[in-house]
């Protein structure tokens, strides 16, 4: 099932290269926007000295608001190349609207469980013995577990079309049901991004909801004929899967 997702998502992402260009360029300029507007704000020495920090934070949350409600809008559409259609970059505006208030709590969501994982790191660090380091640990498989069960928020949101609660609780179904393949699209994805780093703009951001999208889209097709055929154990049924007729 690996490398017929591999292959699949590489044919996706081919297929539409310039469309997944131009939807990171959209994040990209929110990014760059919101540092040149913070790093102005912090050269002003007449102000109050917690004035420019204030402002910068804000700045960094409405970064972190912009690049959301965009990497949601954009995929919904990568939902849509998973599932073998075409897209338009003037989709990704298009879906703004329905998208403005998922991104808002995603902001505030992510906000609060990494200020909470820093500052709990950081406290349980500073009491130096051995206690500490085993809370500080706690805290930061916490935090993965987090990152490997909110993975799958983006493509069931889209292919799902649930509220936030809804969707975020099928996230975790999803990570319990698919640890091990859950745990691969970690590394996978942070390939995506070391590649990004060299490409700049592919994969990017699109590329890791294309991927997602893909992931999920296989699985369901699993979860369908699985509904087909009762009684296989989980074992007998990757074996059995027949991944080409589901596609």
């Amino acid at each position: 099932m690996i490398s017929f997702f591999i292959k699949k998502n590489f044919c996706d992402g081919w297929d539409n290269v310039f469309w997944l260009i131009l939807s990171n360029i959209l994040c990209f300029a929110i990014i760059i926007a919101c540092y040149f507007a913070g790093s102005w704000v912090l050269q002003i020495s007449s102000w109050p000295e917690w004035l420019p920090i204030t402002i910068s934070i804000l700045l960094l949350v409405l970064a972190a608001f912009g690049v959301f409600t965009f990497i949601l809008s954009i995929n919904d559409s990568c939902a849509k190349i998973a599932d073998f259609k075409s897209v338009q970059i003037k989709e990704v505006f298009k879906n703004l609207k329905t998208c403005v208030k998922d991104g808002a709590i995603l902001t505030g969501f992510f906000s609060v469980i990494t200020f909470l994982a820093v500052v709990s790191v950081y406290f349980y660090l500073q009491m130096g013995n051995m206690l500490g380091l085993f809370l500080s640990a706690l805290v930061v498989w916490g935090f993965l577990f987090l990152v490997l069960a909110l993975q799958w928020y983006f493509p069931l949101r889209a292919q799902m079309h649930g509220g936030f609660r809804k969707t975020l609780k099928k996230s975790f179904i999803m990570f319990l049901d698919n640890t091990g393949f859950s745990i691969f699209m970690f590394f996978y994805n942070l390939i995506l991004i070391a590649l990004s780093i060299f490409i700049f703009l592919i994969p990017g951001f699109s590329g890791l909801c294309l991927s997602m999208n893909n992931a999920l889209r296989l699985r369901l097709y699993k979860y369908d004929w699985l509904e087909e055929h009762p009684g296989l154990t989980a074992k007998e049924a990757n074996k059995l899967v027949p991944w080409g007729e589901l596609i």
